[in-house]
């Protein structure tokens, strides 16, 4: 009876809880959210409803929150605790729900407000391959499908997702272009399925891109070797052929090469990066390389490298030194 009240919006007689207001709470989240970010929502308010999923919403009390607060300290996800980041991010979720109950049932609760939000950890440093060392990844990393790969994600930029997903329909090679327009996890999975597709993270990530030489010819040795790659390009990925590659695999094969390179163990991420510093390096403008990542925009870009036009700055005094041969340095 309940949930039929609460499907149209109406407030039962009895004070709601806050599992049944997460109900209907999620029920308006899945039609707006992208099943990723859905299932992150609900997996974030789990870690609360766990002790508070029968509390009624307006009687929240300072001991029961503090009571979740530290289940959600000892909670450990495949053996380790919680980043607090990660912490901020489920309390955060928490506080939309109670402020959603505000607006929608008129029922208030100011106690999470009365909590200070958890320390967060320094943001983890991103680091870079040069061109050098991606040349001795290279050296060692002989195997298809990974080496395209590799040389995909260095050249091109591509978020892991964006690269898993492209099939040889998105590879144009007589244009002598590459088009991201999807992205695809693994790590959800829905009614046995091995993966989910979804559009790209947002409106400028869907691109389509020039590929330089490396790229293209790698690619085009691919589709020599991917079963239907010619016959049904659509169906066919380009590195995992009939179904994208598991993002433990990816790992596991990041981490042999970099291991037998004798290289830093970076993320996969961090290939994006390295990509942007080698286009940085290569005196690419911020509009170039937010176009090239599919950033949202210029000053995501800026915010994320700008410590590595930092050289470009002593490039613009030797300039003006070089035009001012004879000024006597003081």
């Amino acid at each position: 009876m309940a949930s039929a009240m609460l499907s149209v919006g109406v407030l039962p007689s009895d004070s709601l809880t806050f599992r049944q207001a997460a109900e209907a709470f999620l029920r308006e989240k899945k039609e707006r959210l992208k099943v990723q970010s859905y299932d992150r929502v609900k997996v974030m308010l789990d870690h609360f409803l766990d002790v508070l999923g029968d509390v009624p919403v307006d009687r929240l009390t300072v001991d029961q929150y503090t009571l979740a607060l530290h289940h959600l300290d000892a909670y450990e996800h495949h053996g380790k605790p919680l980043k607090n980041s990660y912490k901020n991010k489920v309390v955060r979720n928490f506080k939309n729900l109670c402020n959603w109950c505000g607006r929608r049932y008129d029922l208030h609760t100011n106690i999470p407000d009365k909590f200070d939000p958890y320390r967060n950890e320094e943001k983890e440093e991103m680091q870079i391959l040069t061109l050098e060392q991606f040349n001795s990844f290279l050296d060692v990393c002989n195997e298809e499908p990974w080496r395209s790969l590799f040389i995909t994600l260095y050249y091109m930029g591509l978020r892991i997702g964006e690269a898993n997903a492209l099939t040889f329909a998105d590879v144009d090679f007589q244009a002598n272009t590459l088009t991201v327009n999807k992205t695809v996890t693994t790590k959800v999975q829905r009614d046995g399925a091995r993966y989910l597709i979804t559009s790209p993270k947002t409106r400028s990530s869907v691109r389509t891109l020039p590929m330089p030489q490396i790229v293209s010819n790698a690619l085009l040795g691919l589709r020599g070797k991917q079963y239907g790659a010619e016959e049904n390009p659509s169906q066919t990925f380009v590195f995992g052929g009939l179904a994208p590659i598991p993002e433990s695999t990816l790992q596991k094969k990041k981490e042999k090469y970099l291991k037998a390179a004798d290289l830093p163990n970076i993320r996969l991420h961090d290939f994006r990066h390295s990509c942007a510093s080698f286009l940085i390096n290569n005196g690419a403008t911020p509009l170039l390389v937010s176009r090239w990542l599919g950033h949202a925009n210029v000053t995501m870009t800026l915010n994320t490298y700008s410590h590595l036009w930092n050289d470009e700055l002593e490039k613009i005094v030797a300039v003006i030194d070089k035009t001012y041969p004879n000024v006597p340095q003081i």
